[in-house]
């Protein structure tokens, strides 16, 4: 049993007839004492009360990466689910920022830094708009909570990690559903309260940097009209318990009226640039009808059909009336395993390539990833009992079903780039690569710079429609060749300060920034036990107490009676404490 599961088992007993320890019944708990205005941090029998308060006594809520997402496919026919982890954090932000988008976080970055600056000045606020002392305790340990958390994800995740929980923590700070990475068509990281798509791009102050898909933020931009960016900055010295910082929050809007500027500005690099043209006919001027082929897309919900279809079929060949189950029985227990199913993050533990088109390993040798595959092949109920079982043929079965299928994607998409290169030759002659020489690079630049201009002057045609421009991003060179964009911090910096004339309708804005670190989280930690004037945080040192001894009692096979009395006497201490502290003030 671990430390999470010990704090709450321990909870639990403390007060059964009132259904549970909480915060609420602690709030209940010193409520009379908090109201009697006795201070519990003064002098007590001749004494001053010392306590040693730390960081680990603040309610801690388990990084949980997948457990955050509640997930939701961005079609919204998939149903949101909420671990324990994300309805205790949601439970705490609901006590301090409320409801809300990406519209509101100028003002709930606001709201958290005020108690950061000042907690002082944040609680006498309180009291003046006449709170309750148990909203003001439940208020600042709230945030106290944010602080930490947020501390712990930026502090002890890899990039990759901590820009994955980072997505869902702010998803659930603006009400909204993380969208899983693999098979979503859509470049946006989450859903806010409002259903507003956001991309979060999460770097280091000195590497910032927005890039992409030109494809995916086309097609957002054709069915949606906008793509939000939420931008965050990190400023940080240190590592884990020697972090400190700040991260720093910005805001812009690719839009139908702005993406041609933004990406086709001089400003941009060549690569942006390339993404926006358009295939103009030399005859007239115009745009040219182009009736490119379909685009050709890896849907993991159609990958897994196809694949379960074939797998069935090709088990049929080896399995015999000798087994004790069917090829389809067989099938339907291995593509319900996450190691089968497209593009999961499991399926990346035997699995090989890069970008959407990928496929499990050759077995022509040994390898782990395809030691990994028969460990789980094994591991299978209906697998379970036979050892003898040759595997190989269930996993060769296994790796030409899939591999079929991802074959004949890429000869499409092969045949269709070769159609596209047919349709608009001029833009073959545009690409650039490198180590290519100087001056034929500076030669194809100036046609590249030429070209997003007259797509500008042509896209922003008055007389256009909104349909007339989503038409027009299906033809340009980004959305047909699969073209990645980027933008440099240099760049995003003077979308967001560009301004409505600039870039229209970009919304660009610098929404605050957070402090953020061990040492400042301390600060605000004493800070806010000075400015509330109350003894609760006791509570909290006891039950770590508590929960540390029982620990340390189990794992020592139960035999230091001493580590168990400690635990009894701190149960006792919590129980009561609260309740004695009432009674005394109430004499008084």
């Amino acid at each position: 049993m671990n430390k999470q599961e010990w704090d709450n088992s321990l909870l639990e007993h403390f007060a059964l007839k009132k259904g549970g320890f909480s915060l609420d019944l602690l709030m209940e708990m010193v409520e009379e004492v908090m109201d009697s205005g006795v201070s519990l941090l003064t002098e007590k029998k001749g004494e001053q009360l010392q306590r040693s308060i730390t960081l680990s006594m603040i309610p801690d809520i388990e990084v949980s990466e997948l457990g955050w997402a509640d997930v939701r496919t961005p079609d919204g026919k998939g149903a949101p689910t909420a671990s324990r982890e994300r309805e205790l954090l949601q439970g705490y932000l609901d006590n301090i920022v409320g409801p809300g988008g990406i519209e509101t976080l100028g003002d709930k970055l606001a709201q958290l830094s005020s108690l950061a600056t000042n907690p002082g000045q944040y609680v006498n606020a309180m009291h003046k708009s006449g709170d309750t002392n148990q909203k003001k305790i439940a208020n600042v340990i709230s945030f106290l909570v944010f602080y930490k958390t947020l501390t712990k994800i930026i502090a002890n995740f890899n990039a990759s990690s901590a820009g994955f929980s980072f997505e869902a923590f702010l998803g659930i700070l603006l009400g909204g559903t993380q969208i899983p990475a693999s098979g979503a068509d859509t470049i946006a990281d989450f859903y806010d309260a409002d259903d507003v798509l956001v991309s979060l791009k999460l770097y280091n102050e000195a590497s910032v940097k927005v890039d992409g898909s030109f494809d995916a933020l086309a097609g957002d931009l054709i069915r949606y009209g906008k793509m939000t960016y939420l931008v965050v900055t990190k400023n940080l010295r240190g590592s884990r318990e020697t972090l400190s910082g700040q991260l720093k929050f910005y805001r812009f809007d690719f839009h139908l009226n702005n993406v041609m500027k933004i990406l086709g500005d001089e400003a941009s690099s060549p690569h942006a640039m390339a993404c926006i043209l358009l295939p103009f006919a030399e005859e007239t001027g115009a745009v040219s009808d182009v009736e490119a082929p379909e685009k050709i897309k890896a849907i993991s919900d159609d990958i897994n059909a196809a694949f379960k279809q074939n797998l069935e079929e090709a088990l049929g060949g080896i399995l015999t009336t000798e087994h004790p189950f069917t090829a389809e029985e067989l099938a339907a227990q291995i593509t319900a395993d996450p190691h089968f199913q497209y593009r999961t993050d499991e399926m990346g533990d035997i699995a090989s390539g890069k970008g959407s088109f990928v496929k499990y390993i050759s077995l022509k040798q040994r390898s782990k990833k395809r030691d990994l595959m028969e460990q789980v092949l094994r591991g299978m109920p209906l697998l379970r009992g036979a050892e003898d079982m040759d595997m190989m043929p269930i996993m060769v079965a296994i790796y030409n079903s899939l591999s079929s299928i991802i074959d004949n994607l890429l000869q499409q998409r092969t045949a269709r780039k070769e159609t596209v290169k047919d349709i608009v030759p001029s833009w073959s002659k545009l690409k650039l690569v490198k180590h290519e020489k100087t001056a034929v690079r500076k030669e194809k630049v100036e046609g590249i710079k030429e070209g997003a201009k007259n797509a500008i002057d042509y896209y922003h045609n008055p007389e256009l429609t909104d349909d007339d421009r989503k038409a027009l991003l299906r033809k340009t060179n980004g959305y047909l060749n699969d073209l990645q964009f980027s933008l440099s911090k240099t760049r995003v910096m003077e979308i967001i300060e560009g301004g409505e004339e600039s870039y229209p309708e970009s919304n660009g804005a610098y929404l605050g920034a957070l402090e953020i670190g061990q040492s400042s989280l301390q600060d605000m930690l004493d800070s806010c036990i000075a400015a509330l004037n109350t003894d609760i945080f006791s509570l909290f040192q006891d039950l770590e107490i508590l929960s540390d001894n029982l620990n340390k009692f189990f794992a020592g096979g139960l035999t230091d009676d001493s580590l168990a009395g400690t635990a009894a006497d701190k149960a006792d201490s919590i129980e009561s404490k609260a309740r004695e502290e009432a009674a005394e003030a109430a004499k008084l």
